[in-house]
């Protein structure tokens, strides 16, 4: 009975584990079938459907799209914002951020 009871609770977090792997990917990176195909076969053919679709159908990872930096995380940005601030002397100012009276 106990091994019942752990192959359900597989076959649930396998299919919602794929059911949501499937629907937050990227139409255009999915592969063989449409996505929404796919979210039906997972759940309209338990194990073998989910199998199939992270086989066949999930993106692969190495052609995805660029991904937007925050600011504070973009190497381009930080360097420009340096260079910005080293050619402006004369924009002094306070701790408080706002520029010295002269």
């Amino acid at each position: 009975m106990r091994f019942i009871y752990l192959g359900v609770i597989a076959w649930v977090v396998l299919t919602v584990f794929t059911v949501v792997f499937a629907a937050s990917a990227n139409p255009r990176d999915v592969r063989v079938l449409r996505k929404g195909i796919w979210i039906l076969l997972i759940i309209g053919v338990p194990v073998f459907g989910a199998l199939l679709y992270l086989v066949n159908g999930r993106p692969i990872g190495g052609k995805s799209t660029k991904t937007t930096l925050a600011p504070d995380d973009d190497p381009e940005f930080l360097r420009r914002l340096a260079e910005q601030l080293k050619d402006d002397p004369d924009e002094e100012q306070k701790p408080g951020g706002e520029p010295k009276d002269g």
